[in-house]
């Protein structure tokens, strides 16, 4: 049984090291494209990838309740990684509509955030990525958390902290941050004084989007390029423990109607920023979309809304991609979208 539980911790840090070298050194193509052609070359690009076996899952393109393009099982249920945070950003939204101030320093209801430069960080800041944490709070946080069976949000609160934890001021500079988002998470249970999962519930009632709970089993494919060969890896997900960072799950038709939700919501959002509320805003292209995306060993997400014209993207992959070739390609969706 030791055996067992070591090898599962060296897969669990051998793919995540793997997942960070792969992406490290990503910088995105850009094309621009016209509106009116961007659902054909969505849909052009999926079949594509499909055509040579690289690809594996959902796709759905609406505008307005018009399904311009589909794909996959629109009902099966994918983790979602990091478009978690466009949950967490539109719920403290609405919640600043309601009165919560989002310049509020974490330290009023954090106590371990009372010290040093930590106390001047905001809740926008954690929201923009701007707090001066990197994309976790160290390599040996990020382990310790993979590999414990037990640890949930409420531990943030004993985390012992301090300046040196901070990779540059507070509000300074942008730096994707996952630890950013678990605080926020942390923060949302405080004040509501539930756990995670049922305010994500509350926000998004009657629907498969939930906090992936210890024990989910979310299969996840492995493909062989060129051949029609596939075979299914049943792995249990780790992903519990990611909350708002990268811990929810849900499928195609639940995430469109959720996005055909803050179509008027989505432009309020900060027009000056690149990154706001966890979302990104287009600043290449003719149209202004809004967008995330989510990456996690052995699964790919991406959903878009261009408020203006209705048009909604959601796509849903769950196989690995084992060499930084084959991800670019699988992920080229993107570059329509910066």
């Amino acid at each position: 049984m030791k055996i067992k539980k070591v090898l599962s911790h060296t897969f669990t840090i051998l793919i995540y090291s793997w997942v960070g070298l792969q992406f490290f050194s990503c910088s995105p193509d850009i094309q621009k494209v016209k509106e009116n052609e961007l659902a054909t070359r969505l849909q052009s690009t999926w079949q594509e990838l499909k055509k040579d076996n690289l690809i594996h899952g959902s796709i759905l393109i609406q505008k307005g309740s018009e399904v311009l393009y589909a794909d996959g099982d629109l009902n099966k249920v994918f983790p979602v990684a990091s478009i978690s945070k466009s949950f967490v950003g539109l719920i403290y939204f609405h919640k600043s509509q309601r009165g919560l101030k989002l310049d509020s320093p974490v330290c009023h209801w954090l106590k371990n955030f009372c010290t040093g430069d930590l106390r001047k960080i905001t809740l926008q800041q954690l929201l923009d990525h701007k707090s001066g944490f990197g994309r976790d709070l160290s390599l040996i946080s990020f382990l310790k958390r993979s590999m414990s069976a037990d640890w949930n949000l409420q531990d943030i609160d004993t985390l012992v902290l301090d300046d040196e934890d901070l990779k540059s001021a507070p509000g300074e500079k942008f730096v994707y941050s996952n630890f950013g988002y678990l605080v926020l998470s942390r923060v949302l249970e405080v004040i509501e004084q539930k756990n995670f999962s049922q305010i994500l519930q509350e926000h998004v009632p009657d629907s498969t989007t939930a906090a992936i709970q210890k024990g989910d089993r979310l299969p996840a494919y492995a493909l062989v390029p060129g051949s029609s060969i596939q075979w299914e890896l049943n792995k249990e997900s780790t992903l519990y423990k990611s909350a708002g960072a990268g811990g929810i799950k849900s499928s195609a038709l639940d995430l469109m109607r959720w996005l055909g939700q803050q179509r008027q919501t989505l432009p309020k959002l900060n027009k000056d920023k690149h990154y706001s509320l966890g979302w990104v805003r287009s600043e290449n292209q003719s149209y202004q979309a809004y967008w995330h995306n989510g990456a996690t060993p052995g699964f790919y997400s991406l959903v878009a809304v261009i408020p203006e014209s209705d048009l909604k993207i959601v796509i849903l992959t769950d196989n690995y991609k084992f060499i930084k070739h084959w991800s670019d390609r699988a992920e080229a969706f993107e570059q329509y979208l910066y």
